[in-house]
């Protein structure tokens, strides 16, 4: 201990003072440290002489305190110790009476369990008893004993005893099933079932004994049906799952048309024939037709009769028909899908099969028929592929006819001008609606759906092809033709587009792109679902819109032309030279404006007789906007004109130009307002169109076009008007 000290002194001195010995000065100063070190020490040592008793005073007492608290608990821990084992001497007794307990309950369940298939045996002995005896009544009546005793078990956790009612419950359904089949099976052939030929007129000469048996066997093959959970459904496919079971009666009402259906559609009997899917789907339609009312009749009341008002017995009858008809399709489909001829055929007849029972034998919507095994993946794609394949086929066919170009006949559709290709592809569009139109899923739908745009856009291509191929003069080319049935297609669209079929289909193309959006960008797909506009054909219409309007101009174009050519005299005239009305006993039209205004008046006539109304409306439209500007530049503005000109020339425009147009609208004169305008500044007084020059010339835009108004132009500009009036004679300044 010693020695630590002195290491400890001699390390703080070598510290203090370091290794420089000239630095031995300043030990004095270490000297005053170390006294004030002690100082400190010696002043904290008299302070804990005073405070220390107090503060070993409490911990004494605290020490003291605790020590009794433990003899406390010491006690307290002997006297639990001692209660602890008093009573495990008494809990002995308490468990060996609990075991004796126990047994008894367990020999009580046991004896209750025995009980219990005491009592089921003692059901089966009776029932074995009616059986014998043939008291039907009172057997159904013990086998619902037995089966309500199948319910109460269901939850319980007695595997054995519940699998024991079960097996006990199937064998008396099978043998009680079997006695009165026998019985059915004669029943309904004193019924004459199934009707067929004039048999279907035997079933009201039936006697009442008969059919009130009948009904009584229903009612006990209704209480004969085994409950839901212990039926187990035997399917030959995954896909007739969807064909839920039907009851008892509806199984034995239809073993007959089972087994006449599986004697004629299968194997190598002559009416099975692949090539003849429609025999066996109109088979069914026949007896559903025949049959169905009378089982609504007969059966459904018994089943009401006895609390079953959920069971729709018809939808069952109908629903066990139509699955025989879809075993069937699915039979077929795996071998005909490689031959496209015999694959089209029997989705023709299915569809239509599926077409006859929903829109007339009103075959629910909720009950499966065939196109659910249409619409298997494979299937489907088969089906669709073959859809394309036989319309492109089909459109062909359409434009290379020597019909296609004829019109439809009829005096609701003599405007129109529609023609026989146009009516026999919207013909084809609507077959294919009808084909898919009962598809339950949208994402089916919109693939047909996409498949007819596809086909309205390869018509809109194939009849560009064909008018390239036109190089002929437009009216007496197919561009009209072509025209009309553009026209005709695109307004048919329009309409379609509207209605609820394709508003559903849009509706639900927006949503699945609004979805692939969102789940592209990471969006919500709430956040991106607006309001809907539109249709599905708004794209599709525009493009033949626009192919529409380029081909109305290129008419038009071409009816100008035409007119124009013949038009050189009538530009080059002596306007400057022509005799007043005064001077001629009477006017008529300029010579040599005969050649334009009789090719004007033969191409319109052209132009009415082989386009749509709402198309002529358009090309003439067109026409009479380039004639105005034609004859305005080219007449008016290029020559000069004394009064007889100008009398002349508005005699040309009023009694002859607009009389042309005048045979097919009204007020021909305002889609004609440069000419018109111009014979009304060519014809007014000299003076007065002095005064208007002067006037023009020396005020503002707004009052010039106030002074035009006031003697009738409205549409011409001032600086125009004052090029009119200065091509009169009377007017030139020299």
């Amino acid at each position: 201990m010693a020695m630590d000290i002195n290491e400890k002194v001699i390390q703080k001195f070598n510290r203090h003072l370091k290794s420089n010995l000239n630095n031995l000065e300043g030990i004095y100063d270490f000297q005053e440290q170390l006294k004030k070190e002690k100082d400190e020490i010696e002043k904290s040592l008299s302070m804990a002489s005073t405070t220390t008793p107090s503060k070993v005073k409490a911990v004494i007492e605290n020490v003291e305190h605790v020590s009794c608290e433990i003899k406390q608990m010491q006690e307290t821990y002997l006297d639990l110790s001692e209660m602890i084992a008093d009573t495990f001497s008494k809990n002995d007794k308490n468990l060996e009476l609990q075991e004796v307990f126990d047994k008894i309950e367990q020999l009580d369940k046991s004896l209750s369990y025995l009980y219990f298939i005491r009592h089921v045996n003692n059901i089966s002995d009776e029932i074995e008893t009616s059986l014998l005896s043939n008291d039907d009544q009172f057997t159904i009546t013990l086998y619902m004993n037995l089966t309500n005793i199948s319910c109460q078990l269901q939850t319980s956790t007695c595997r054995h005893l519940t699998s024991y009612i079960h097996e006990t419950l199937h064998f008396w359904h099978n043998l009680i099933k079997e006695k009165l089949s026998k019985e059915f099976s004669d029943l309904l052939k004193q019924l004459k079932w199934p009707f067929y030929g004039t048999n279907t007129t035997s079933v009201n000469a039936s006697t009442t004994e008969t059919l009130t048996r009948f009904k009584i066997l229903i009612k006990y093959l209704f209480h004969l049906q085994l409950p839901e959970e212990m039926i187990k459904p035997v399917v030959t496919s995954v896909l007739l799952t969807d064909f839920a079971p039907v009851s008892l009666p509806v199984v034995f009402l239809i073993r007959p048309f089972r087994q006449r259906f599986i004697y004629h559609f299968t194997g190598a009997k002559l009416t099975n024939r692949q090539d003849k899917p429609e025999w066996f789907f109109t088979q069914i339609l026949t007896w559903i037709k025949d049959h169905a009312q009378w089982v609504e009749k007969n059966v459904q009341p018994v089943a009401d009769s006895i609390g079953l008002e959920h069971l729709d017995m018809k939808a069952e009858f109908m629903r066990a028909l139509v699955q025989l008809a879809v075993e069937k399709l699915h039979s077929e489909l795996p071998v005909v899908q490689y031959d496209d001829t015999l694959f089209a055929h029997l989705v023709d007849e299915a569809l239509g099969f599926e077409r006859e029972l929903r829109e007339t034998l009103l075959y629910p919507q909720t009950q499966p028929a065939t196109i659910f095994i249409l619409t298997q993946a494979h299937i489907f794609v088969k089906w669709i592929n073959m859809e394309k394949k036989y319309a492109t086929e089909k459109m062909d066919a359409i434009l290379s006819s020597n019909m296609a170009w004829e019109r439809l006949t009829g005096s609701d559709v003599d405007d129109m001008k529609i023609t026989e290709c146009a009516d026999a592809f919207l013909t084809l569009l609507t077959t294919i609606s009808d084909r898919y139109k009962h598809l339950p899923q949208p994402g089916h739908r919109l693939q047909f759906l996409e498949l007819q745009l596809e086909l309205v856009d390869d018509w809109r291509v194939r009849l560009l092809q064909l008018l390239h191929e036109s190089y002929e003069d437009p009216l007496t080319s197919l561009i009209p033709h072509i025209l009309n049935t553009l026209h005709y297609v695109a307004n048919v669209l329009e309409e379609w587009g509207v209605t609820v079929h394709f508003l559903q289909l849009h509706f639900f193309k927006k949503q699945f792109e609004t979805v692939e959006n969102a789940s592209d960008k990471g969006n919500d797909v709430n956040e991106n679902i607006g309001e809907i506009e539109g249709t599905v054909f708004d794209e599709a219409v525009a493009l033949l819109r626009r192919l529409e309007k380029e081909l109305i101009n290129e008419i038009s174009d071409s009816v100008a032309l035409d007119v124009k050519a013949k038009s050189r005299a009538y530009r080059t005239d002596k306007w400057f030279a022509m005799q007043s009305s005064k001077e001629v006993a009477s006017l008529s039209v300029t010579p040599s404006g005969c050649p334009m205004f009789q090719e004007l008046a033969t191409r319109l006539h052209t132009l009415h007789n082989i386009l749509a109304l709402p198309l002529f409306n358009q090309a003439w439209k067109n026409l009479a906007a380039q004639l105005d500007q034609f004859l305005f530049e080219e007449v008016v503005l290029v020559n000069h004109f004394n009064n007889g000109g100008a009398e002349q020339l508005q005699y040309d425009i009023l009694r002859n130009l607009f009389p042309l147009f005048g045979l097919y609208i009204n007020k021909p004169d305002s889609y004609f307002p440069l000419i018109k305008e111009a014979c009304v500044l060519l014809n007014i007084l000299t003076g007065s169109a002095i005064l208007l020059e002067e006037a023009l010339n020396n005020n503002d835009k707004n009052e010039s076009t106030q002074i035009l108004a006031d003697i009738g132009v409205y549409k011409m500009s001032a600086k125009l008007a004052l090029k009119v009036i200065e091509t009169r004679t009377d007017t030139i300044h020299t």
